[in-house]
């Protein structure tokens, strides 16, 4: 039986659970359905509204953000802005409802890259005027990816829709992920487009890694065979990055730091330097025999 875990979406089933009127836990999961959002099970839902009911001031005033033990209730289950909304709230409200526009930010926001970013790269995908703060208040209520452990989202994710780009997301490590993450999620564009040379120097380096922790086992057939292995991957990495120009560039680079000097010093006359005691004859240009030519 899978372990039973948070929601992504917990912080906005909590504020469903304090709103007056039938929330109880089959018309919550309803509502929860209607938008996509995962209620995880209706036991789930019950314990969330016990824990709830046991910390609730009496009398509970949510709408009045004076009444002191209300907002300070709503602060402590962090959803003090869901029930008096922000602007912010407001645009995670609208990102909730445009799917494709959440089926290409759910990934990335379990990837490394910051919102501002996800902001940027995604604004020309949908009618909403994304802002990181919008983002960040979707990642919150709707895709909180600090609720689930890495090993617990692995098993969330497990036969979902798009798991695998969402696996991908979870695992991409921080200096790949800006980069690469967009063309995974299937945005295209010269900021995401994709490169072998770079892939095969990412492929080369997780050999040669591996290569190194081989290093500590035992010396056996089936240690030689990885080793092997980790050789042939690096000669093939190198041989795609040399068909490639990515060689090149870092050469040109190199050579770009070298450039050419003009000294704007005056050039003094060698007559005036000698006074006109000088030989014609030894190394350097001779003037005289360049006028006969």
């Amino acid at each position: 039986m899978r372990e039973i875990v948070r929601s992504p979406s917990e912080y906005y089933i909590r504020y469903l659970l304090t709103r007056p009127g039938d929330n109880t836990p089959n018309v919550v999961m309803d509502h929860l359905t209607s938008l996509q959002l995962d209620g995880m099970s209706n036991t789930y839902l019950r314990d969330l509204a016990k824990d709830m009911e046991l910390q609730m001031p009496d009398p509970f005033e949510p709408d009045d953000p004076r009444h002191q033990p209300s907002r300070a209730y709503l602060k402590h289950h962090k959803i003090f802005d869901m029930w008096h909304q922000t602007k912010a709230v407001r645009e995670a409200t609208l990102i909730l409802s445009d799917l494709y526009l959440r089926e290409k930010m759910e990934p990335m926001l379990l990837s490394p890259i910051s919102f501002p970013e996800i902001a940027r790269r995604l604004r020309k995908y949908t009618s909403i005027a994304l802002t990181d703060m919008g983002v960040e208040a979707f990642s919150h209520y709707f895709w909180n990816r600090s609720l689930l452990t890495q090993s617990q989202w692995m098993s969330y994710l497990e036969g979902r829709p798009y798991h695998h780009e969402h696996k991908t997301a979870l695992m991409v490590p921080p200096d790949v992920a800006r980069r690469h993450m967009p063309w995974v999620v299937g945005l295209r564009g010269p900021s995401s487009a994709f490169n072998s040379a770079e892939a095969a120097a990412r492929v080369g380096q997780i050999a040669f890694k591996h290569a190194l922790e081989l290093e500590r086992m035992p010396a056996n057939m089936e240690t030689t065979m990885s080793l092997k292995n980790c050789m042939v991957t690096i000669e093939k990495a190198d041989q795609i990055m040399r068909r490639s120009d990515v060689a090149l560039r870092d050469v040109l680079k190199q050579f770009q730091k070298f450039r050419i000097k003009l000294d704007d010093a005056e050039v003094i006359d060698v007559q005036q330097l000698t006074e006109g005691n000088y030989s014609k004859s030894g190394e350097g240009t001779d003037l005289d025999d360049e006028d006969d030519f």
